[in-house]
C-alpha cells in the first residue's frame, strides 16, 4: 500500500465505462487510535455492506478486536481517507495472517458512496503488490456467493472466481511480483 502521505487515485474505468475521477485519498497503516474513525465508517455503511463484509449486521468493532487487527503480528491493516476530509475513513483493508504459515486473508470494507468507483479494485491491487513485503506466500479471500461487488473486483483484476461451495466463495489470489 502507499505509505503515509501518499496520494494516488485509483483507476476509474470498469468494463469500458468511464466514471468521474475519484479524488485522491490517502492510504496509510492503521493504528490503535483509529478505532473511533473506523467505527464511524461502520455506522455510515449500510446493513448490506456490513453483511457482505462480516456475514452479520455488525455495527462496530470492540477495542479488543481492533487491537488484534492492528497489531503487527496479525498482518497489516490500512485505512483510506477522503481527500476532501482527511479525518474521515472511507475504507479499511485487512491483509491478515491465517493459521497456515505464509497465508494471509484479504478483506475490505468500503463506505457505500465510494463503492462502484474503482476503489475496491485499487485497494485489492495495492494489497497484492504489497503482500510479499508482509511475508505472504499465498492470499485468500472468502465471501458470500451473493457478494457481486467482491466478485466484480476480482474479475476486473483478471482473477477467476470459482463456483460457490455451501454459499461461500473462497479464492486464492495471485501475488503481484512487480513490486
Amino acid at each position: 500500500m502507499p505509505g503515509p502521505g501518499t496520494s494516488t487515485a485509483p483507476p476509474n474505468t470498469h468494463a469500458g465505462v468511464s466514471h468521474p475521477p475519484l479524488p485522491p485519498g490517502r492510504t496509510r497503516r492503521a493504528h490503535l487510535g483509529d478505532l473511533a474513525a473506523v467505527n464511524d465508517l461502520h455506522h455510515r455503511c449500510s446493513l448490506a455492506t456490513r453483511f457482505a463484509r462480516y456475514a452479520s449486521a455488525r455495527r462496530e468493532l470492540k477495542p479488543s478486536e481492533w487491537s488484534r487487527l492492528v497489531h503487527p503480528a496479525a498482518g497489516a491493516t490500512w485505512l483510506t481517507t477522503d481527500h476532501h476530509d482527511p479525518d474521515t475513513v472511507i475504507a479499511v483493508t485487512h491483509l491478515l495472517k491465517t493459521r497456515a504459515p505464509g497465508t494471509y486473508e484479504l478483506a475490505l470494507l468500503i463506505e457505500d458512496r465510494w463503492q462502484g468507483r474503482g476503489l475496491g479494485t485499487w485497494l485489492t491491487a495495492q494489497a497484492l503488490r504489497t503482500a510479499a513485503d508482509e511475508g505472504c506466500r499465498a492470499i485468500t479471500a472468502t465471501f458470500g456467493a451473493g457478494n457481486e461487488r467482491a466478485a466484480a473486483i476480482l474479475r476486473r483484476l483478471s482473477i477467476a472466481v470459482p463456483a460457490p461451495d455451501l454459499g461461500l466463495i473462497e479464492v486464492n489470489l495471485p501475488l503481484d511480483s512487480r513490486s
